[in-house]
């Protein structure tokens, strides 16, 4: 009679610290607060500072990226214009505020914290740089507009702003700023704002729908021959902070449709 095998020995249970749990969720990470990112002012830094220093930061950096006129800082503070002035350059020497250009008043002095980036209306946004409108920027977005109308016989703004991004992706240009440009070239008569039809030189365009097209005989030359200024027999005459300048000519203003 052969011998009798021996069964084999029963699976090791696993400990108990191993075991799942069933009713055990799997952990999540933990999500980030709605104003993480939102600059917080130091306590530290305001426990160093003197008295009125500490004041005016403090209201500097409660005013974020909107930051604060000079005068503003000198009324909320009850302070005459020599402290105030002595009180905010200490502040920008030790590189906790510093004075930025706002587009829609060039003469006032505007003081923001270190922590915060300018906002688009201080700025002025994609057309502006170091606080002047950038026009080689603006010509070339116009010539990209109107590369694509012309390629397409008719288009909308949403169709414009779609092929430019399809042929440089790195262009950047937001819907919204495609409108401003596009508004520049209607006022400039290069543009016109037509109802489709559906039919002819409007087939891409759905019937009822506003889009544009090129004007006949449209001006073809550089940035400057449709900017007011670049035939104001007065432009050696104007400054920002001059009785002739571009925050309060209307001619300007309505060229480019915007606001200082």
């Amino acid at each position: 009679m052969p011998p009798r095998k021996r069964p084999a020995p029963p699976p090791e249970e696993p400990s108990p610290s191993s075991k799942p749990q069933p009713d055990a969720q799997p952990s999540e990470p933990s999500k980030p607060s709605p104003d993480s990112e939102q600059p917080t002012i130091s306590a530290t830094i305001l426990a160093q500072l003197p008295s009125q220093e500490r004041l005016a930061y403090k209201l500097i950096f409660e005013a974020g990226n909107k930051g604060m006129w000079m005068l503003d800082i000198r009324k909320k503070l009850l302070m005459g214009p020599n402290i105030a002035t002595k009180v905010v350059r200490t502040l920008v020497t030790q590189g906790l505020i510093k004075e930025v250009s706002d587009v829609r008043h060039r003469s006032r002095k505007i003081f923001m914290a270190t922590d915060f980036q300018p906002s688009v209306e201080i700025t002025g946004g994609t057309w502006y740089h170091n606080g002047r409108l950038d026009t080689d920027a603006v010509t070339t977005a116009r010539r990209c507009c109107q590369a694509q109308v012309e390629r397409l016989g008719a288009a909308t703004a949403q169709m414009i702003h779609h092929g430019i991004l399809k042929d440089d992706p790195r262009a950047g240009y937001t819907i919204d700023k495609i409108r401003d440009i596009i508004k520049t070239m209607v006022l400039d008569k290069v543009l016109e704002e037509v109802k489709s039809t559906g039919t002819g030189e409007f087939t891409t365009v759905r019937a009822g729908t506003m889009c544009y097209r090129l004007v006949t005989g449209a001006p073809q030359g550089g940035m400057m021959e449709g900017i007011p200024c670049g035939v104001c027999p007065r432009i050696d005459e104007c400054s920002p902070e001059g009785i002739i300048s571009p925050s309060t000519c209307v001619y300007y203003k309505k060229w480019l449709q915007m606001d200082f």
